[in-house]
């Protein structure tokens, strides 16, 4: 029967979840599992499905840093104001897109992601309306993307997955009014993040990043592979897989080459690499496949983990990057993330920018600026200012004096885990000086939605 199947699967990952994390996780594991029951999540969601909500009477959770900028920046000073939208507690919501057009400029469209179904603003964050979503009601809506006019792409998964299962997902594509327009069951992986998946004239793509089990040897992996579809999801196919890789990463098109897309993957040595392609997905070129060893660099050894990354943008002619390793690999400098910039060309060649404390999870442009956000310190006797997440500051020219890469602030934690912080789901573009990032329950503020609204302003 499938309501004592769905008791006896709950029990089994109530058990492993309290062998994972000891008794003390007992309370916070009850409260989970039972708002993950059918009948906690109608509770949840009771009287909001389908209505516009805006903020009234609820605390806010607010904070400006006011950073002055080095001499040759294009500004003086950055204040930059964090938030999480003043919005009720129910639907929980999960930051997940927010949608650019064709050129890569920001719109005033956001998207968040929630048990049974997903969120949209259509002012910024302002006020938002939850959709639900009646084949998911039970399930929960991992990711959402914008795929076309009133078209999104929902990634829905069970609640808690049973990773010892074959893989497969379920891709439904719906309207804001909660109709399903389409939906594949897969032998497939979910995505990373927001930078994993893209659509631009008539081609949409994603990039898996397949759950593995502890210790897994590379021959015990998943194959990575990036799907594609030409018919805003009604039919899927593989167009690229790679054996020898953990996972992709990062598949985005670059605004303004038609039919030009960028790949990444990790997260070995051997495993961090850039592909891009420039037929829509046909065929794929390796444009660090030159780099065999070590890649000298400023006087120094740096490791091909330099291209291990989980996001990246363009500027002019050139590409930039932030690493998402530590480098410790590294020979002749200190270890910590790097950014990158090298020219687009069929072979990277990449040039140091700057040094981050830890590794950088998402870059945002911001008016003359890139944003670069890292996770928290990943060590296991990190101290709780290692743990903090940093946020740095980039001139996309660079300056004719004084550093190209400059440290703004670190951001609060509220707990003694350690964080991931935006775990790579981030706006690729501000508009106005206002973008979004996702963030664990405990970042930056102590309880909340799981996105933070940022807001930019130069003088």
């Amino acid at each position: 029967m499938p309501g004592l199947k769905r008791v006896a699967q709950l029990a089994t990952s109530f058990r492993k979840a309290v062998k994972r994390d000891g008794m003390g996780a007992v309370p916070g594991l009850v409260k989970k599992f039972l708002l993950s029951t059918r009948l906690g999540n109608r509770f949840a969601m009771r009287g909001v499905s389908g209505k516009v909500v805006r903020a009234a009477e609820i605390p806010v959770y607010k904070r400006t840093y006011t950073v002055n900028l080095p001499d040759g920046y294009p500004a003086r000073t950055a204040e930059v104001t964090i938030s999480v939208p003043a919005i009720p507690p129910r639907p929980h919501l999960e930051f997940a897109e927010h949608v650019t057009d064709g050129e890569g400029r920001a719109t005033d469209l956001v998207l968040a992601s929630a048990m049974g179904g997903f969120g949209i603003s259509h002012d910024l964050g302002t006020s938002w309306k939850y959709v639900k979503i009646a084949p998911a009601a039970d399930r929960r809506i991992l990711h959402v993307k914008r795929i076309g006019e009133d078209r999104y792409l929902l990634l829905v998964t069970d609640r808690i997955p049973d990773l010892t299962k074959p893989r497969t997902v379920d891709l439904l594509v719906a309207n804001e009014a909660g109709e399903v327009l389409a939906s594949n069951h897969l032998a497939a992986s979910p995505w990373h993040g927001c930078r994993s998946l893209d659509a631009a004239d008539g081609t949409l793509m994603y990039a898996e990043y397949p759950y593995e089990v502890a210790n897994a040897t590379p021959g015990q992996r998943d194959t990575s592979r990036v799907w594609r579809s030409r018919d805003e999801g009604k039919h899927w196919e593989v167009a690229f897989e790679v054996k020898d890789i953990r996972h992709f990463h990062f598949l985005q098109a670059r605004p303004g080459k038609k039919g030009e897309w960028w790949l990444t993957s990790g997260d070995g040595l051997e495993e961090s690499r850039i592909y891009v392609s420039k037929d829509d997905g046909d065929t794929w070129r390796d444009v660090t496949a030159a780099y065999t060893g070590p890649i000298p660099m400023d006087g120094a050894l740096y490791p091909r983990t330099s291209f291990r990354l989980t996001d990246l943008a363009w500027t002019g002619d050139d590409v930039v990057w932030g690493t998402d390793d530590f480098l410790y690999a590294i020979k002749d400098a200190p270890m910590g993330a790097r950014v990158f910039r090298s020219p687009c060309a069929d072979i990277i060649r990449p040039e140091v920018v700057g040094r981050a404390h830890w590794q950088i999870r998402n870059m945002v442009e911001v008016g003359e600026f890139f944003f670069f956000l890292t996770q928290g310190g990943n060590k296991p006797d990190a101290t709780m200012q290692e743990k903090m997440p940093g946020v740095f500051l980039m001139p996309k020219a660079a300056p004719a004096a004084g550093p190209a890469l400059t440290h703004l602030f670190d951001v609060d934690v509220h707990s003694q885990t350690r964080t991931g912080f935006t775990y790579s789901r981030a706006s690729r573009a501000a508009k106005d000086g206002i973008f979004f990032t996702f963030r664990a329950s405990t970042d930056a503020f102590p309880t909340g939605h799981k996105m933070l609204r940022w807001e930019v302003r130069y003088s």
